[in-house]
């Protein structure tokens, strides 16, 4: 019984599709635009004069038959379809764990066509967390239990404020023979207190890495799995585009 891996099957399968829909492609042309190559045709004369000999004057011959290309196209078909055929008929049987690398079972039995869905899907989650915003460490950020959802809170930060007040300086103070000579000068004198706090629902650096770490670990467990899902054999007797092809074509 010829069997072969699926692994092998889907290495090939798409060179046979390709192959199958250039060949087809190539026919319906043939059909569409070159009819002339399934006709052949004389145009011939007989003179009333003469020796009343007739003369062919132009003549084309038939290049293929309909039949002839069908056969032709068709060996083609039948593998493509086969091969599609056999892949989705491995592909319910081809199953496999998702497994992390310290043994954890996520999931049981999951189908290869899931397993390549997850791992495309896997892909785009880690490039999502990769682009999570994180704490500035900077602000001193911890967890604010008192808020919900896993918000944190800067370091509180207290200034004065202060509002700018014309003062007279004396400079020199006045003498026997001197007025005091003076200046009018901006100071900035206190009138209150600042307090700025600030609040966040980013997550810490440390937080985002875990996530990023996480999400690698998960991709090379969905990795693995499609990898061991796509070794189940697959039963290379078993066909159908012959069938379905003589369906049509026969007569």
């Amino acid at each position: 019984m010829a069997k072969a891996s699926l692994h092998e099957l889907l290495a090939v399968e798409g060179n046979l599709e390709n192959q199958a829909n250039k060949v087809r492609t190539e026919l319906l042309n043939t059909f569409e635009k070159k009819r002339h190559l399934f006709e052949e045709k004389r145009v011939s004369f007989t003179p009333n004069s003469g020796d009343g000999s007739t003369v062919t004057e132009t003549q084309s011959n038939i290049q293929s038959t309909v039949l002839k290309e069908l056969n032709w196209i068709k060996p083609h078909l039948v593998k493509a379809l086969d091969a599609s055929y056999q892949v989705a008929e491995a592909n319910t049987h081809a199953r496999a764990d998702i497994v992390l690398e310290d043994g954890t079972v996520l999931a049981t039995q999951v189908p290869a066509t899931a397993l390549l869905e997850l791992e495309k899907r896997v892909d785009e989650f880690a490039k999502l967390v990769a682009a999570i915003p994180t704490l500035d460490p900077a602000k001193g950020f911890v967890l604010d239990d008192t808020k919900p959802d896993g918000q944190y809170k800067a370091r509180e930060i207290q200034k004065k404020r202060t509002q700018k007040k014309k003062t007279v300086i004396i400079k020199y103070a006045a003498t026997v023979e001197h007025p005091a000579q003076t200046e009018l000068i901006d100071e900035d004198v206190p009138i209150g207190n600042i307090l700025e706090q600030e609040w966040s629902g980013l997550i810490t650096p440390a937080d985002k890495s875990e996530y990023i770490n996480r999400a690698e670990v998960l991709a090379r467990a969905v990795r693995s799995a499609r990898s061991r899902a796509n070794s189940v054999e697959v039963d290379q007797t078993k066909k159908i585009g012959d069938k379905l092809l003589q369906f049509v074509l026969s007569k």
